[in-house]
């Protein structure tokens, strides 16, 4: 933009009107530089802008994901103890969850928000995402070593018995050979040459006579089978039972795996049908 100033003035030249002339300046509005500075400004914004937004998605996507896997994490746990056997169904997708939608979790489970079923680790007591990058680092046999999978534990950090359950498996109503005793444990476990030794009994002591151990791999429930020579004596609501200190039979899956816990005894109670 070009403004022009008309100057009166008094001139000595011949010819000139009253002794006055006029003369024309211009200015200008913007210089380039200016110009340069205010688009590199707005550009810098926009970046800004653009990259806050991105941000927000992004946290708002892992909001989702933690919330569907905390609503997950709970149908597991309502599972868990209601049945017999843990959940152990490793992909929450509807054609291998059967049942288990509309009996322990309300709807479809959804997709996370990069397409991919949420992933269920019964070893390790997690459900969890794969992420933004779709790689699956906590399967069996993974050497990742950064990971941004999203992951939600349902199991206690410590590694207890959580309960003891008499099972009459003859119905005879009778406490004798055949029938058993179930031990639950807060995390999946490894078991490696358990025997009846393993644990403690008050009330009366050695009330387990010569039972048997029923000894998986792995899992979170094992089983004591009463066998003979030695009947069982235990009385169901009054004898308790425990591990004994410095177990080394079972452990918990976890990767740092810890030996399960005297953290109290448990009452051994007939199981609930």
């Amino acid at each position: 933009m070009i403004e022009w100033k008309v100057e009166m003035k008094r001139s000595g030249m011949p010819g000139a009107h009253a002794g006055k002339g006029v003369r024309f300046t211009d200015a200008h509005g913007f210089s380039l530089i200016e110009l340069m500075v205010v688009l590199i400004i707005i550009s810098t914004l926009v970046l800004i802008g653009i990259r806050e937004y991105a941000e927000y998605v992004e946290r708002a996507k892992i909001t989702k994901v933690q919330m569907d896997l905390e609503e997950l994490a709970k149908s597991i746990r309502i599972h868990n103890t209601r049945e017999d056997q843990p959940f152990n169904i490793s992909t929450f997708t509807i054609t291998e969850l059967g049942k288990f939608v509309g009996t322990y979790l309300e709807k479809e489970p959804p997709f996370d928000p990069w397409g991919n079923p949420y992933r269920h680790s019964v070893n390790l007591g997690m459900v969890y995402s794969v992420g933004p990058d779709g790689k699956d680092s906590q399967r069996p046999g993974s050497v990742a070593t950064i990971s941004d999978d999203i992951i939600v534990r349902y199991i206690p950090a410590e590694f207890f018995i959580t309960r003891a359950e008499y099972v009459d498996a003859n119905r005879n109503n009778l406490i004798d050979f055949g029938d058993r005793l179930d031990l639950f444990f807060s995390r999946p476990a490894q078991m490696n040459n358990v025997t009846v030794f393993d644990f403690v009994t008050k009330k009366p002591e050695r009330a387990l006579g010569s039972a048997i151990i029923g000894s998986p791999a792995q899992g979170s429930v094992l089983s004591f089978v009463f066998a003979s020579p030695v009947r069982p004596s235990l009385r169901v609501g009054e004898t308790t039972i425990a591990p004994r200190e410095f177990i080394e039979s079972i452990i918990d899956c976890s990767r740092q795996p810890q030996p399960v816990r005297q953290l109290e005894e448990i009452v051994i109670q007939r199981k609930r049908m």
